[in-house]
């Protein structure tokens, strides 16, 4: 039988990292300084600063 991986929860420690990612996205850092700074993997923070790519374009 095959063991249910349970959904990892959002919690406050989660929500302030996202912050984080978007504040050091907005100041103009890159991808790899970001992950360094907040030490979570590059796909959580490539996916975050994807939506900020069309506001720093204008």
């Amino acid at each position: 039988m095959k063991k249910r991986t349970q959904k990892k929860k959002n919690t406050s420690e989660d929500f302030l990292r996202d912050i984080l990612i978007v504040q050091l996205g907005l100041a103009g850092l890159t991808q790899h300084q970001i992950r360094k700074i907040v030490g979570c993997e590059m796909k959580h923070v490539a996916s975050i600063l994807k939506h900020f790519k069309k506001l720093r374009e204008k």
